[in-house]
């Protein structure tokens, strides 16, 4: 969820051009757009994903939404780093806020496991900005599941609520109703191709247009700044993410063997 916010630093640029009051949170206009309910069950099922460019070795895509004009969209790339690190990067909480635009706060609420858990995120607005609108703020489910059939990790984030953390009447609380990352070793050692998926919507009184328009670098600016995050040499990748890539099978790179040199000219003919 963290990484839609990237993207969202810049929307919130934006949007005093579209503000009804000089606060749009939802205690301030009634007709700002509630909180979500409860998780959402969307899946990959509902994008038909469009690839209209790519940049730096990234491709991007975009799909709409049955039910929204607001797209979704989508990065595929690789990541000088190992999966393990990759996945303690993006699910790190206490590190967030060195690679992500304009993240004030991110922190873990509670824990059902290692691997899942409520996160809590809070985005700032940039003065002179945060005298006109509010920050946004978002709860999400995070889970991380490993998968076997490509030696791979998925980590997904859903929009939930929390007793501990109820909406804010300073912060507008957005939605996530998708977002996805999954990663896969490389065949090249030290190499780990990500897919990072997401369908958001930051709530308040912003056009659909214009969260599009915001929105559409996200793919690529997320992929950027994990690829500067993980040349740090202090990240450690935590014990619970070890363990899950192990439980996904041996994966072990080897270079292809030599095929043995062609003799040259005419074979001999043993045989008359």
């Amino acid at each position: 969820m963290k990484r839609f916010l990237i993207g969202l630093a810049a929307l919130l640029l934006a949007s005093p051009l579209l503000a009804q009051s000089p606060l749009s949170s939802p205690a301030a206009s009634p007709t700002a757009s509630p909180a979500p309910a409860a998780e959402s069950p969307m899946d990959e099922g509902h994008f038909t994903w469009q690839q209209p460019s790519q940049a730096d070795g990234i491709l991007l895509y975009w799909s709409k939404v049955e039910g929204t004009d607001i797209v979704a969209f989508k990065g595929e790339g690789i990541v000088d780093a190992p999966m393990d690190k990759v996945a303690t990067i993006i699910t790190d909480t206490t590190r967030g806020t060195e690679w992500i635009d304009g993240l004030v706060a991110s922190k873990v609420l509670r824990r059902t496991s290692d691997s899942d858990f409520i996160e809590y995120d809070h985005q700032g607005v940039p003065f002179p900005f945060d005298q006109l609108i509010s920050d946004r703020d978002f709860v999400s489910r995070v889970t991380v599941t490993a998968d076997p059939a490509v030696h791979g990790l998925t980590i997904r984030y859903v929009s939930t609520e929390d007793e501990s953390m109820p909406p804010l009447k300073k912060y507008v609380r957005g939605e996530l109703r998708y977002c996805l990352f999954r990663l896969m070793p490389m065949t090249m050692p030290g190499q780990t191709y990500v897919v990072a998926e997401v369908d958001a919507d930051p709530k308040g009184h912003l056009a659909p247009w214009l969260v599009n328009f915001f929105q559409e670098g996200w793919p690529h600016t997320t992929f950027q700044n994990l690829r500067r995050e993980a040349q740090k040499t202090d990240i450690k990748p935590f014990p619970w993410i070890d363990a899950l890539v192990d439980s996904t099978g041996p994966f072990a790179w080897a270079p292809p063997e030599e095929k043995p040199a062609q003799p040259k000219g005419k074979p001999r003919r043993l045989l008359n």
